[in-house]
C-alpha cells in the first residue's frame, strides 16, 4: 500500500509541476538568447550521437529486412520497408531516447544540483520565477530541436539502409529509391516529426521534474538522473504504441 501511495503522490506532484510549467510557458516569453543557447546544447550537441546510432540502426534494418523478404522473393520491397520503418518509428523513438540520454540527464543533473545547493530557493527569495528562468527556455528548446533531429535521424538511417542494400546486398539502386519515394509520404514525415516533438515535451517535463524534486546530497542527484532516463525511455516506448495506433490504426 505504501508503494501505491508513493506512486499516486508522485503522479500528483508531476501533474502539479506540469501545470505550473505550462502556465509559465504561456505567461511570458523567456530570453531568446537563453532559448538559443539551450537549442544549441540540446540539438547540435546531440546530433553526432544521434547520427551514429541511426546509421547503425538503418544498416541493421536493411540487413534484417532483406533476409525476411528474400524468403518469399520480395527483395524489391526493401526500400519501402526501410523508409517506412525509419521515418515512422525508429527516427522518432531514437531521437527521444538520445535526448533523454544526453540533454535530459544534463538537465536533471543541473537542476538537481541547484536544488541541493539551495540556488532554486535563492531565486525564489529574489522574486525570480524558477520555472520561467530554468525550465521554460529548456522546454521551448526541446520543442524546436526535436522535429529537426527526427529529420536528420530519418535521413541518415534511410541513407545507411540504402548503402547496405545497394553496395552490400547488390540490390537495384533505382528500385530502392523509387520505393522510398513512392511509399514514404510527406504525411509520414510530418507524423514522425510530431512524434518527436511530443516525446521531447515528455522528456523535458520528466527531466526537469526529477531534478526539481531531487533529494539532498550526491545520492539525490544521482537518483534524479537515473529516474529521469529510465522513466523517459519507458514512457516513450509505451506512448509510441498509442500514438502509432491513433495515427495508423
Amino acid at each position: 500500500m505504501k508503494q501505491v501511495e508513493k506512486v499516486l503522490v508522485g503522479l500528483g506532484e508531476l501533474g502539479f509541476f506540469a501545470g505550473r510549467m505550462f502556465r509559465s510557458l504561456f505567461s511570458a516569453w523567456p530570453d531568446p538568447q537563453l532559448v538559443l543557447l539551450h537549442m544549441y546544447k540540446i540539438g547540435v550537441e546531440t546530433l553526432p550521437v544521434l547520427i551514429a546510432v541511426c546509421v547503425f540502426v538503418g544498416t541493421n534494418i536493411a540487413l534484417v529486412g532483406y533476409h525476411i523478404f528474400k524468403s518469399f522473393g520480395g527483395q524489391q520491397f526493401l526500400g519501402a520497408y526501410v523508409g517506412l520503418s525509419c521515418v515512422r518509428e525508429l527516427a522518432p523513438i531514437l531521437t527521444g531516447a538520445m535526448m533523454a540520454a544526453k540533454p535530459g540527464t544534463d538537465i536533471s543533473a543541473t537542476i538537481a544540483t541547484m536544488r541541493v545547493k539551495e540556488q532554486i530557493d535563492a531565486l525564489e527569495v529574489m522574486s525570480v520565477d524558477p520555472f520561467q528562468f530554468l525550465i521554460v527556455p529548456r522546454l521551448i528548446a526541446f520543442i524546436f530541436a526535436a522535429p529537426l533531429l527526427v529529420l536528420f535521424g530519418a535521413f541518415f538511417s534511410v541513407a545507411a539502409g540504402y548503402f547496405v542494400a545497394v553496395y552490400q546486398l547488390h540490390l537495384n539502386s533505382g528500385q530502392f529509391l523509387n520505393d522510398v519515394r513512392n511509399y514514404v509520404l510527406l504525411q509520414d514525415v510530418f507524423n514522425g516529426m510530431l512524434k518527436g516533438g511530443l516525446f521531447a515535451i515528455v522528456g523535458c517535463v520528466l527531466s526537469c521534474f526529477f531534478g526539481f524534486y531531487s533529494q539532498p546530497g550526491p545520492k539525490g542527484v544521482s537518483r534524479a538522473i537515473n529516474l529521469s532516463v529510465v522513466t523517459i525511455a519507458s514512457f516513450i516506448v509505451i506512448f509510441n504504441f498509442f500514438l502509432t495506433a491513433a495515427i495508423y490504426g
